[in-house]
């Protein structure tokens, strides 16, 4: 039970080496091919087919996408947030739901630069480095995100914090929205 790993029964070993309800057994080299056959398509599978070269057009452009997805999801956030404000008919006290909003606003932006910045130096990284790196980045941001609320809930009471906790969630929603906030920025010129 304790440091005794589970061995295979007779049973499952004698299934693993019939084709599927037919007597014959297989012969335990060609299912370790199979194996190893399978393992190889999937490390084809993770190859990357179409690496961008530094400093062509192509990563130029691949850039400013970027950054333009960024400023779609930063605007569709806040304005997510604002639409929250809605929510000051129920709220009360009403300065302290609207001011959870606006700190829960201010952090889910922070966490949108801090997220479009890490990632961007983890592609600058080795594999192990960059998991590494991106499991950091991703505990500070939890971090901020914990701490905020328990600032904003201790400091303004209950309703600043559900106005914070539903100001951070909309990152979520903005990503989903981010097709049609690129469409209305390109409509008023701003992208």
């Amino acid at each position: 039970m304790f440091g005794r790993r589970k061995q295979p029964r007779l049973r499952d070993v004698m299934r693993e080496m019939s084709y599927g309800g037919s007597t014959e057994l297989r012969d335990p080299e060609d299912i370790d091919r199979e194996i190893s056959e399978e393992e190889a398509e999937a490390e084809e599978e993770n190859r990357v087919v179409d690496p961008i070269e530094e400093d062509s057009e192509r990563a130029y452009d691949e850039l400013r996408e970027a950054e333009a997805v960024h400023e779609d999801l930063k605007v569709g956030c806040v304005a997510l947030c604002v639409l929250l404000l809605i929510g000051m008919i129920w709220a009360r006290p009403v300065w302290r739901y609207a001011a959870g909003v606006a700190v829960g606003a201010v952090v889910a932006v922070y966490l949108l630069v801090h997220m479009y910045r890490s990632i961007g130096w983890a592609l600058t990284m080795e594999p192990q480095r960059a998991e590494r790196y991106a499991r950091g980045r991703s505990a500070i941001r939890y971090a901020v995100v914990l701490l905020s609320v328990i600032a904003v809930m201790v400091g303004l009471g209950k309703a600043a914090g559900v106005g914070c906790i539903l100001s951070v969630i909309m990152i979520k929603p903005a990503a989903y929205l981010q097709p049609f906030t690129a469409k209305i920025r390109r409509k008023m010129g701003l992208r």
